[in-house]
């Protein structure tokens, strides 16, 4: 595989604070470090290209992949919608005729969603949704129980992008093991993590400055405090004295 998910999202958050640096002024207090800058544009080609010593522009690395990352991206969605459409067929319980829910777990499981459940998305594993999904217009009976024709044409179009940008891999030097795209993503995380740092400690508000937005880390928010929000304190606690004859 040329990425996985965590990865994809990794190198978008990375592109993200590079080119949300490009626009700050020397004079900037977000402006990042020049050293920190120049770690995460080489994490970044490090990670794309399976090359961490390659000197061509960052550029040149970047458009390469992103065809393939966009692709992973539509095919979790667009399979989401799918699996929330099987849900969504009318059922016995509701008019005579409709989809027994016996009936629904199959169609589930035709699909590859193993117990009705959603679970937890890999690359690999939406591969197999995405041909499933394409194998359910012969294999699932009736017709109106099948992915609509829509969803199943934007599903074949991005395994097809995914199955160009894999032979592009295996030829040449882009293909990387798994392994080491695990240590170069870490490596990439830990320096965006300073940037994070770096935000943070430019401005008063430290993690709530609305500037960690620009490069998708949400600000903590600001506690508020309202008369209403404050316990009363209540009577002082007073004990009784008893005394015993």
């Amino acid at each position: 595989m040329l990425t996985n998910l965590p990865v994809s999202r990794a190198l978008a958050q990375g592109k993200l604070v590079i080119s949300v640096d490009e626009t700050r002024t020397p004079g900037d207090p977000f402006k990042l470090p020049a050293v920190l800058r120049k770690l995460i544009e080489a994490d970044i080609v490090a990670l794309e290209t399976g090359n961490p010593d390659s000197q061509k522009p960052l550029g040149d690395h970047i458009e390469a992949s992103a065809p393939v990352c966009d692709a992973f991206e539509k095919l979790e969605a667009i399979l989401r919608m799918a699996y929330n459409g099987i849900g969504a067929i009318v059922g016995a319980n509701i008019v005579p005729g409709g989809i027994t829910e016996a009936d629904r777990l199959g169609v589930f499981i035709s699909y590859g969603w193993e117990k009705g459940q959603l679970g937890h998305f890999t690359e690999d594993r939406l591969l197999v949704l995405g041909k499933l999904a394409l194998g359910g217009e012969t294999s699932v009976s009736p017709p109106a129980w099948r992915y609509s024709a829509t969803l199943v044409s934007i599903i074949r179009a991005q395994l097809d992008t995914i199955e160009s940008e894999q032979r592009v891999g295996r030829s040449g030097h882009r293909q990387i093991s798994t392994a080491d795209r695990i240590e170069r993503r870490n490596l990439l995380e830990i320096h965006l993590h300073r940037a994070r740092h770096h935000y943070c400690s430019a401005s008063d508000d430290l993690d709530t400055t609305k500037e960690l937005a620009k490069i998708s880390y949400p600000p903590r928010r600001k506690a508020k405090f309202t008369a209403n929000s404050i316990p009363a304190i209540g009577p002082p606690f007073v004990t009784a004295n008893i005394y015993f004859a």
